[in-house]
This record gives structure tokens, sequence and C-alpha cells, in this order.
């Protein structure tokens, strides 16, 4: 990297004149209309008296101070068009560089010093050798040098300190009133009348009015910084560390890697050292660095690339404002596109804002890698949210509706519709409006005509879903949807509730089995499973028909109310039921239920539904089971609501990871309302769509309008059978109304009390022989051989901690333990790294760690 240098600012070239002498010459001097005026001006002095004379002379003194603090150069050079407010400095210290530079020259020409040798004289003293040290000349330079960069250095990094959001629109050129403003010292001359000077000092005023007229005419406007061309990659890299990488600068200690300068276009990678994001950069600060107009640069970071870079592209040849029409959107596209080949058409007004579309080049950036960010940058849209502001559509393959919507459609909120939670034949329900005013579209069941029941209704396969959001998103108002839907389409309802039951309080007495307690989520999947297999068994004796109307035996498949209702069970806040105690006797009891639900159950018309806080499925553990859950999630109805974190399409989805990059969603609309029950809905393939869940004061009440569905005697005394799970469901009324707390210890004892029962007069016959006394995994035997710090770190991680803090609270170690456990599991291969969190890569072996 060129070291940070201050860079020389460019000048610009003085007006070629014609230098010959001669009639010719004058005569061409004579046609400047700024000299007549001038004087003309300076004849007018001698005209006037009294009263409008000694007005004059006040207003044209205060106008010609005016002008003369932006005409004259020095640290109060402020008019727009000036410059940076600090070149004055550097350019007075160069001028006072160059001349010691010239003197110390000169010196040495005239000290001619030979050899003590050739003289004859002994030469004794620091001075005298340091005199006719050879180097002399290049050591002096370099000492001179030093002092005047850091004499500048020091200058400028006072003045950014006093004034440190200076230079607001510095590259524009003069606009009429500024150049009146340069001009208006030639108001002062009417002034000269007021003294009362003779007739050669008349004439004199005449004539300095005459010329100054003429010189400011001939004054060329601002110039153009890009009119020289681009400048070299050093001076870039020593902008980039002068204005962005400073010490407080926006993104300290900063980098530019991979940079390419060319006529066109100067493209970069930005390396971020710090735990700031590398987006962090404003646009603004990057355009005032380099001299180029705001929408000539573009910061965004490629899907494929990690957090702490971005990549920067700054169009280096542009048309100035008054060359390029700033409301014709193709124009300002051709001039600033951040995707080379790429067209913009069909721009036109809606009732939100604009629309327009984006025709992507057959070779080159696909519209996977169109972002909102790059196309706000290049438009140069107002405002400090305007990308959020911005939707992507994807059309085709290379076709991308882009619209921006200055109102939000969705910020009046969407009212519940009865009418709209009604499946249709393909098994969709209405749950919303998206930001285009399309319904939002939810599958409860997936139907196939190919294969009936004896009635001919089609056969189903139930749809799971999976939904994240942080606390206030508006995950409950969806739910709440749903559940209504469910009960008016004939569905059976559980859910388990990990607030502890304040998150459904009102619906208690509204579903067919509502539990509140960690404990009660895992008999819930147990439950769920035993009915399931129940089902299963009873279909294979039943009768269908094929596409050709042929009967069948043994029907493979589900269908709706031949004999079971589809069936439904909600897991909420499932990420605290396994974090919160990743060692809790629940919860791998908890984790392979529901995965189980989840491979198996699908076609029994039983589907699960898991609402978590951390938009990311590793939250949910890292063992078997877990990762079951995770590819049970990816093949159903996905919502993403606000989460805390900004890093949301980055998200651990596996195969519905979404194709094109998610913005955050802001915590309020653009009128100031709260944005709750905003989310992105997953359309089915790779493209999510902003939505918003449509809402009512007590949706509990709507769903009492239709019958509340439960299982069959028959499903509940198979779920008894199949363990104790099932007289869990039986007695719920028992404990409906109870806390989490007593919910959990009624449940505890009801199962211990029925473990008494059942081994009671029971004989049990061991065919298993015992297993060798070295292999045996007894509890009791931590408190002599507690575990290791390693085997701690691992089980935590397993257990779902993804970073050391996490970690550090659930083993009860201290940070620096925790970061040499992870660092030699790591060396191990037994963790993995990704994206700053920790992740099991292999099981733990108990002789493979000894620390």
């Amino acid at each position: 990297m060129a070291p940070s240098t201050i860079a020389t600012p460019r000048t610009p070239e003085p007006d070629t004149q014609p230098t010959t002498s001669g009639p010719r010459a004058l005569v061409a001097r004579l046609h400047n209309p700024g000299l007549y005026a001038g004087a003309s001006l300076g004849a007018v002095s001698t005209c006037l008296s009294g009263d409008p004379l000694l007005l004059t002379a006040a207003g044209t003194a205060a106008a010609g101070g005016w002008s003369a603090l932006g005409m004259h150069p020095g640290p109060w050079r402020w008019l727009p068009g000036q410059g940076e407010p600090w070149q004055w400095l550097c350019h007075r210290s160069s001028h006072s560089y160059r001349r010691k530079a010239a003197r110390m020259r000169r010196r040495l020409h005239r000290q001619t010093f030979g050899s003590p040798a050739d003289t004859g004289l002994f030469v004794i003293g620091v001075c005298d050798g340091w005199r006719t040290h050879e180097a002399r000349p290049a050591l002096v330079r370099t000492v001179t040098a030093d002092a005047h960069r850091a004499r500048c250095a020091l200058l400028r990094k006072a003045w950014q300190d006093a004034l440190p959001d200076w230079g607001d629109a510095w590259w524009r050129r003069y606009t009429p009133a500024e150049m009146a403003l340069r001009t208006s010292p030639l108001m002062v001359l009417p002034a000269t009348g007021f003294v009362g000077l003779p007739w050669w000092g008349d004439l004199l005023a005449v004539s300095a009015g005459a010329g100054w007229g003429a010189r400011m005419w001939r004054r060329p406007a601002a110039p153009d910084v890009k009119e020289t061309g681009p400048e070299g990659a050093g001076w870039y890299l020593a902008r980039w560390a002068e204005w962005i990488a400073c010490e407080r600068g926006p993104l300290p200690s900063s980098k530019l890697v991979s940079l390419h300068v060319d006529d066109e276009q100067l493209t970069a990678v930005i390396v971020s050292t710090t735990a700031r994001s590398a987006l962090s950069v404003q646009q603004d600060t990057v355009s005032i660095a380099f001299k180029v107009p705001p929408r000539a640069v573009n910061i965004y970071r490629p899907d494929d690339m990690p957090a702490d870079r971005a990549k920067l592209t700054v169009r280096l040849r542009a048309l100035s404002a008054g060359e390029l029409d700033e409301d014709d959107l193709a124009a300002v596209w051709d001039t600033y596109n951040p995707y080379a080949g790429s067209t913009l058409y069909d721009a036109q007004q809606t009732e939100h804002g604009r629309r327009f579309r984006l025709l992507m080049p057959r070779n080159g950036a696909s519209v996977a890698e169109v972002q909102a960010r790059p196309i706000a940058q290049a438009l140069d849209l107002e405002g400090d949210n305007a990308v959020a502001r911005l939707h992507l559509r994807v059309i085709d393959a290379r076709r991308i509706e882009v619209s921006e919507m200055t109102t939000n459609p969705l910020q009046d909120g969407v009212p519940l519709n009865l009418d709209d939670l009604t499946m249709d034949e393909q098994g969709y329900i209405t749950v919303g409006r998206d930001i285009y005013g399309n319904p939002a579209m939810w599958r409860l069941l997936k139907f196939d005509p190919k294969r009936r029941g004896l009635s001919g209704n089609p056969s189903a396969s139930s749809v799971h879903s999976f939904g994240s959001g942080t606390t206030g998103a508006g995950k409950t108002s969806l739910e709440e949807d749903l559940q209504v839907a469910q009960r008016k389409n004939g569905f059976i309802s559980w859910l388990a509730d990990g607030k502890g039951g304040a998150g459904y309080a009102s619906w208690i007495n509204d579903l067919d089995w509502l539990v509140k307690s960690s404990y009660g989520a895992m008999l819930m999947g147990q439950a769920a499973n035993a009915v399931s297999e129940y089902r299963y068994a009873e279909q294979m004796k039943l009768q269908w028909l094929d596409e050709e109307g042929y009967t069948e035996n043994g029907r493979s498949f589900f269908v709706a109310n031949e004999p079971f209702k589809p069936m439904t069970v909600t897991w909420d806040e499932f990420n605290e039921m396994v974090l919160k105690d990743p060692k809790a006797p629940h919860v791998k009891p908890l984790l392979r239920s529901v995965s189980s639900v989840g491979r198996l159950s699908r076609a029994a018309g039983l589907s699960a539904r898991i609402w978590v806080q951390i938009p990311n499925l590793d939250s949910i553990g890292s063992d078997a089971s877990a990762n079951a859950v995770r590819d049970m999630l990816q093949s159903g109805n996905i919502a993403l609501f606000r989460t805390a974190r900004k890093d949301v399409d980055i998200m651990s989805l596996g195969s519905r990871t979404p194709e094109f990059r998610l913005s955050p969603l802001p915590e309020r609309f653009p009128n100031g309302s709260e944005t709750g029950g905003l989310f992105y809905l997953a359309d089915g393939k790779a493209q999510y769509t902003v939505s918003r869940a449509a809402f009512h004061s007590n949706p509990a009440r709507m769903a009492r309008q239709f019958p509340l569905h439960s299982i069959s005697q028959q499903e509940a005394d198979a779920a008894c059978k199949a363990g104790p799970a099932g007289l869990a469901y039986l007695r719920r009324e028992e404990y409906r109304h109870l806390d989490a707390a007593d919910e959990e210890a009624f449940l505890s004892e009801l199962l211990a009390k029925e473990g008494e029962r059942s081994g009671k007069n029971r004989a049990v016959f061991d065919t298993k022989p015992a297993p060798a006394a070295a292999d045996v995994d007894d509890d009791d035997l931590d408190e002599l051989v507690p575990p290791s710090r390693s085997e701690l770190v691992w089980h935590a991680v397993d257990g779902g901690a993804r970073r050391n803090k996490q970690i550090a609270d659930a083993t009860a170690l201290t940070r620096p333990n925790v970061a040499n456990a992870t660092a030699r599991l790591e060396r191990l291969g037994k963790l993995t790294k990704k994206q700053q969190e920790w992740h099991t890569a292999e099981p733990l072996a108990p002789q493979s760690v000894s620390a």
C-alpha cells in the first residue's frame, strides 16, 4: 500500500490566451463584456451624491467583504466550489517547502567542498564532517520533507476536528448567484464618488473597474474534478487512508485491496480490520474522499463475501449535474450503472411511488446479485432509509422489478377477514397482504387428486411450518390467524407455549390441548407420535381409488375426514425450550419427538409448526434429532419476522436460504407506526416477499364461531397405550388453568404415579447381557472424576451455545478457559467456526481430550 501522504490538489490549467502583441491582440482583449461593465460602473461613481451615494457605499462595502472571503485563499474559504478547507494550508506549506528546497540547492551548489586530502586540511568536529558528507543533500531533503508532511498533517487534523462535516456539494460548478458574489467588489467603486476624488482619481477608478470586470469575465468556473482524468491508484489509497481509515474516520484501520483503476471505473474490496462491518462506510464519505458525485459510488456486499469485507465501485467518467436529467431514471442508470451491461426500462409512477425494471446482461451479473443498496446509491435516492423503500421482485432469469414505495401500503395494517381463511382446493389460505397488494398465501394441506378416498376426496399431506422473529415482531398475530383458520377448516390444534402461557392466555379454553411448560411440550410431541402411529395402522386397513377409478386395499396416504381430521402441533419459542437448560431431561426426548413428527407424520395428516427467536435453525441444537428438525422445516411454510440481528440474509435455512439478499425489516413505518406483523414470506421457491399478517384485537372470540375439534377416543386410547403422554392428554382439563411451574409439577407427579402403578406385578426379564464395568456410564461418578474443560465446552456447543460468552455462561468457566478449550477442539477437528459462531464437527470421544 502506498504511504499516506498529502495529495497535492490539481489546479486548473490557466487559460491559454494569445501572447502576441499588436493591434489584433488589443482588439481581441476589447471583446470582453466585463471590461465595459466595470468601466461603466466606475464612471457612474462620478454621478452619485448625497444619500444615494452613502447608501450605495454602505451596501457595496458589505457585498465586497462577503465576496472577498470567497475570492482570497485562506482558512476562511467556505463558499461552495472552493475546495477542501485545509487545501490552502497545504498549498502555503508547499510554497514554503519549495522555497526552502530551492535555497538548499543553491547553497549546496555554492559550497563545493573537496575531501580533506585534496585541501590539505585536517577536519576536526561534527559540523565539518557533516558538511563534507556525501549523502548530505539527500538527507537534508528527507528531513525537510518529513517535517513538511508532519506540519501539514497537524494542520489538517486541527481543521478536521474543528469542522468535521464541512464540504457538502463541493464538486458542483458555480451558480450565477455565486458568480455575482465573486464580482460584487465592483459595487464598491461607486463609493469613490463619496470621497470626492480629482479627475485623475476618477480616471483611476474607471480603469480599476474595467480591469476587475475583465478579469472576472475571463475567470473560469470551478473546474470539474474528472475533466483531468482519473488519478493513480496511489492517490486513491492515500485519500482512503486520510479520510476513511484514519483514527477518527468512519472505518479506522481499514484497507483497500484488489484495487483496479481505469479510465471509466475504480473497483476495490474494502477490508475492515476492526469489529465494524465494512458496509458501515457511507456513500457520501467516499464521494468526498475521492472527489466524485455520491451516485458514482457503490458499496455493497455480495452473498459470498464475509461481513468484514465489501465491494467498492466508483464511476470516474460521469456527467456533470447540468448535463444529466435527474428525472430520467434510464439516463441516470446508464451513467452510474453498478451492474455492467444492465438496462433500466419501463419506469412509471405508481400509487405508492415509482416502479421500473432491470434487464440484466446475458453474460455478467445475474438477478441473484442485484441488491437494493447499489440501486439506491446509483440513483441517489433521497432519505436516510432509502434502501428500505426499495422492494425487488424477480420476474425471470434476466428481469427484476424494482418498486420504490415512498408510502408503504402495509403501514395502515391488514384487517382479518374470515372469508380469506377458508382453505381453497389447493390447500391455501390468505393470512394477510404482501407489499404489492397480492394476498399472502399460507398452505395447510397439499392435495393430490390422483389418489382418492372412497368418498372421492383427494389425498392430502400436511405441510410443516417454520417462523422466526424477535419479541414484539408479530409472530403471535400470524399464529392466531392460523389457529382461527385451522378451527374454521376442521383442524385439530395442539399448542405448546414457551412463554409459560402468557402468549396465548386468551386461547386456554379454545384449543384442544394447550401446555405451558417445557415438560408438557415433550409429552405433547410424544403423544403426537403415538397418534400418527395409530393412524398409519388404521389407514393400512382402508380401501382407496386410483386415478382410473379402481378400488385398492391398504391406503398409505391421508384423506381429510376419512376417518381422521387433519391436525397441527405448534411449538412456540422452541429454542427457549431447548436452550434454556440444554442438559435438562426433557430436551433430548423433545427433539426426538419433534423430529419424528416431522419425518413420519405428514402422510398421517399431522403437521408441525415451530417458532423461534433467532432466524437461524442452528439455534435448536446440533444433534441428530435437531438435524432432522432442520431438514423437516425447510420444505414447508417459512415466515421471517423482524429480528434484533441484521444478518437476516445469512440465516441457516439450508435449501431454503434466500437466493436474493434480504434487507432488515424496520421497527417503524415512515408514518411512525410500528411494524408489528411485518414479515418475509417464502413463496415456495427461493424468493421471499415482504408481507403483513392480518390483525384482529380478539381472534379467539372469532374462533369460537366454529366448533372445537378433538382427536377421537380411539386415538386417545392408542396414545395412552403407547406411553404416559396419552394420559397427560386425557387429563388436560385438570391442569389447563395452572401456570407453567404447577403444570410441570402436576405432570411429573402424574407420570411418576403411572410408572409406579404400571410397574407392580410385572416380571422383567433382561435378555441383554450386562455391559462391562469399564463401560458403565454412571452419573454418580461425575463428582469423583469430573469432566474436563474440553468436554464441558464441546457439550455446551452441542447444546446450542455458539459464542464464547454463551459457552462461559453454560459451563461456568472463565472466558480465557473457554477460548483455550475451543481453540484446542478446533485443532483436534471437533469444533468448527462459521461466521464467528462455534459448531460441532465430530463426536467427542472421551479419550481424545484430557484438558
